[in-house]
Formats: C-alpha cells, structure tokens, sequence
C-alpha cells in the first residue's frame, strides 16, 4: 500500500491535534515563534535525514511511500519532520498543563 506511511502520519497528526483542543492548548504566542520553530526544526531534520540517507544508515523502499523524493528523503518525510515535532511539542504542553 503505497499510502501507508502518510496514513500513519495523518493518524498522528490527528491525535495530536485532538490532545490540542481537548486541552485548550495554546502552542506559540505569535507567528514569529510558529516561523522560528518550525525553520529550526525543517532545518535540522532535512539535513539529519538526507545525510543519514546519503551515508547508508537507513533507505526508503518502494513500498508504503508515495515514491515523490526531494533531495534523497521521499515527501512523506518531510512530513514526518513537522507531524512529529508538533506532536512531541503538543504531548509536553498537555503534561506540564496536567502537573
């Protein structure tokens, strides 16, 4: 199934997104901060995964992406970057709000 890697991500990023509004919580206080956080996390995650790709720590197969490379990481990763960072950053705001 060549969509399974994206599913998997919508299905995170739906979670995370329903801990948000459950919660009530606010993640930036202005748009600098949105733009700040996510050049910071685009930027180390394409470098970090197009040279682990380049160095042969690990390799996408055909199989469960879309097959849509930019650079040497396929579109899904792109993703990737930003689903997971939003949900880690939504999983610490939801238990410092529970302390």
């Amino acid at each position: 199934m060549s969509f399974e890697y994206l599913f998997i991500l919508l299905f995170l990023f739906l979670i995370a997104f329903c801990f948000q509004k459950y919660h009530k919580i606010k993640l930036f206080n202005n748009r600098k901060h949105i733009l700040s956080f996510s050049f910071i996390v685009a930027t180390v995650g394409i470098i970090w995964d197009n040279f682990a790709v380049y160095r042969g720590h690990w390799f996408y197969p055909g199989k469960g992406i879309l097959g849509i490379f930019i650079g040497l990481i396929p579109l899904e990763d792109y993703l990737f970057i930003f689903v997971c960072a939003y949900f880690v950053l939504v999983v610490y705001k939801v238990t410092e709000k529970l302390k």
